[in-house]
């Protein structure tokens, strides 16, 4: 029987998220070249993060259950658009206040893009299929971890941050393109109730299983944000160098990803969860032990990549697992969290390198991290046994 072929949309959705996935996670390699440009501290600069974190923790839950009406290629398209906007305008603002109104439009696209895309895939294949199609638009994304951010590294380096978002803002633009002649006219998806959201936010279980997301991101985040002025002015390492590190991770966290898609039905979610945040705490540790020394830090990073990209996807399978009929509410939920994480963790991180890049910013991730791991098990303990 011949393999069923896939869909133009699909295609169009792998390479939004590969947009999206870069334009969100672009501030961290670019910020040093956003300081020496703008004359910025790390803490200021890194309200790019922050601001981002909190617009898509914040309006992915309200984009789920307001937009359920609008037409799909419609709404996916305007949120690739406001990437282009965003981006045009941030590399045209004259000031970084400004720069923060664009980072707030474009980031807007995300919470919309990323979450309607994967609502949307259910309306373009069979039920079979769906799993392994939600899977496929998500490459998206892990391209986005191997290529988007080394790359915008090294164009950094070459034409400036603005020459970067001009590049991002082209790209953007085909993404639009393409949406708008894959995807057919007239689809919608069935509106998320009220009630599940209420369900979600009653049912402890699942407020633990959250919290994990929370703490474990934030602690994650308050480092990666400030890698490329830690490692350029504690670590004295080249624009290559900072290049190679996030592809070394990037490599790293999507080999992570595919042996949760191997292991995680042997092994459980909740012990595959406490696996990954154990390999996490032990790069930090390593990174937090041995300071200043570059190629520790770069097998560190590869652990922590490893234990970082699976923990979201076991934490997911967790939340679908304890409540099958919520899993709309809870992976959207679950989404936001790892957001507002990464606010959390931009300002937290900000805090610690306000005077000095010290080893404290890895000694308060490993505590986030110690206290994912001590929710994890009380989440682990309300759960009924079978």
């Amino acid at each position: 029987m011949p393999k069923p072929k896939t869909p133009p949309a699909l295609w169009s959705f792998l390479f939004g998220n590969l947009i999206i996935g870069t334009g969100i996670m672009l501030p961290a390699g670019l910020l040093n070249v956003f300081m020496a440009d703008l004359g910025l501290d790390a803490p200021t600069a890194g309200l790019l993060s922050f601001v981002g974190g909190m617009v898509v923790g914040l309006g992915a839950p309200l984009v789920a259950g307001f937009t359920s009406g609008i037409d799909r290629r419609f709404l996916l398209a305007t949120a690739l658009m406001l990437y282009v906007v965003g981006h045009i305008g941030a590399a045209l603002s004259p000031s970084f206040s400004l720069i923060l109104v664009f980072r707030a439009i474009t980031v807007a696209g995300a919470a919309i893009f990323t979450p309607q895309a994967a609502a949307t895939v259910g309306l373009l294949v069979p039920p079979a299929q769906r799993g392994g199609a939600i899977a496929f638009i998500f490459i998206g994304w892990s391209l986005a971890s191997v290529l988007g951010i080394p790359l915008g590294t090294l164009l950094g380096d070459w034409i400036g941050w603005r020459g970067t978002y001009l590049c991002m803002a082209g790209l953007s633009a085909v993404g639009v393109i393409s949406v708008w002649l894959t995807v057919p006219k007239g689809l919608k998806v069935a509106p998320l109730r009220l009630s599940s959201w209420v369900q979600v936010l009653t049912d402890w279980r699942l407020l633990l299983v959250l919290a994990v997301t929370l703490l474990v991101g934030s602690g994650q985040t308050s480092v990666f944000i400030y890698m490329t002025p830690v490692l350029a002015k504690v670590y004295g390492a080249s624009v290559s160098q900072i290049a190679l590190t996030f592809l070394a991770g990037g490599i790293c966290g999507v080999a992570g990803n595919i042996a949760v898609a191997r292991f995680a039905t042997r092994i459980g979610a909740a012990r595959g969860a406490m696996a990954s945040m154990v390999l996490v705490l032990v790069a930090m540790g390593l990174i937090w032990a041995f300071w200043g020394q570059y190629w520790v830090l770069l097998g560190a990073v590869c652990l922590w990549q490893i234990g970082g990209f699976a923990v979201n996807s076991f934490q997911q399978g967790r939340l679908v697992a304890l409540a099958p009929a919520l899993a709309s509410a809870t992976v959207a939920m679950n989404t936001s969290v790892v957001y507002l994480g990464q606010a959390v963790g931009a300002k937290t991180g900000g805090a610690l390198v306000r005077d000095a890049f010290t080893p404290a910013l890895p000694a308060a991730a490993m505590l986030f991290v110690i206290a994912g791991m001590i929710t994890s098990v009380l989440a682990s303990a309300r759960q009924p046994r079978p």
